[in-house]
């Protein structure tokens, strides 16, 4: 009887030892999986054309990371932006438009900081951008916005003629990035709504912008236009005064001319006329 109890007792040790280690190695597999995590910024990133900025990446908790494989991609693996792997910067899988402008730190890897460095940040560089990295303990990534920005030239605010019934008045203005808001105001503060608008990009991505205002009756005051960055929260803002008298002269002048050229007609409707006689001088 007391044998029995002996090996009930050795059996239950042994079940219990079983148990416990079983435990013990869900635990460990459990930390493992989660030992590899990359954690990214929660907010997105803002940088100005021709500037540099770096996009934050770290591993969680910091870990030695230079034996690991370190990717950042843009939206698919095949865009690669800077790749890193066995203790070297691979540059054959490196998108065109990166080359030569990426900058990942080795001294970094050590703390397990995947920041990269973007050097002359292009309009091109806006959007998506995902850290990527795998090693023994598995794979993991984090997803961060960039969002560039930059700020274009005063505006240009010019008298183009007398067009439609009214003064037609043109505001340019070029460098901008995202494409900008573009505000007309009168003397008073108020708003006016342009009549045409014209928006394209220059060589390096950046917005040029045309908008036409017509004033019609007798103008006296500053007209003004405003172009704004929302992005940046900032904006650039000229003015262009126009008196009763010019308003007066420019539309006799129009007249005139148009009746020397073409006898009887006008200028009153936006016509082929009036396109040619706003490519002349009315000072």
């Amino acid at each position: 009887m007391q044998f029995l109890l002996v090996s009930g007792c050795s059996s239950l040790a042994n079940h219990l030892r079983g148990v416990l280690r079983y435990l013990v190695t869900l635990h460990v597999l459990h930390l493992g999986s989660a030992q590899l995590k990359v954690v990214g910024p929660y907010h997105p990133l803002t940088a100005t054309v021709g500037q540099s900025i770096v996009l934050p990446c770290q591993l969680s908790p910091s870990l030695n990371a230079q034996s690991m494989a370190v990717r950042w991609i843009r939206h698919h693996i095949s865009e690669t932006v800077h790749h890193y792997r066995d203790g070297e910067d691979l540059f054959a899988e490196q998108m065109r438009e990166y080359q030569g402008r990426t900058v990942l730190s080795h001294d970094g890897l050590s703390r397990g900081s995947l920041d990269l460095r973007i050097l002359s940040v292009r309009p091109s560089d806006d959007g998506t951008y995902i850290c990527t990295v795998e090693g023994a303990a598995g794979y993991a990534e984090a997803i961060m916005q960039l969002q560039v920005a930059a700020i274009g030239s005063s505006p240009l605010v010019s008298l183009e003629g007398y067009q439609g019934g009214g003064i037609e008045v043109v505001c340019r203005s070029s460098g901008w990035f995202p494409e900008p808001e573009v505000l007309w105001k009168d003397p008073g503060g108020q708003r006016l709504p342009s009549v045409s608008q014209r928006h394209s990009h220059d060589e390096r991505g950046l917005f040029e912008i045309q908008h036409s205002l017509s004033v019609t009756g007798e103008a006296d005051g500053d007209l003004s236009c405003v172009v704004r960055n929302s992005r940046l929260g900032q904006e650039k803002e000229s003015s262009l005064h126009i008196s009763e008298q010019q308003s007066r002269d420019l539309e006799a002048k129009t007249t005139e001319l148009s009746e020397s050229l073409f006898p009887g007609s006008t200028c009153k409707s936006p016509a082929k006329i009036c396109s040619l006689l706003n490519r002349g001088s009315f000072s």
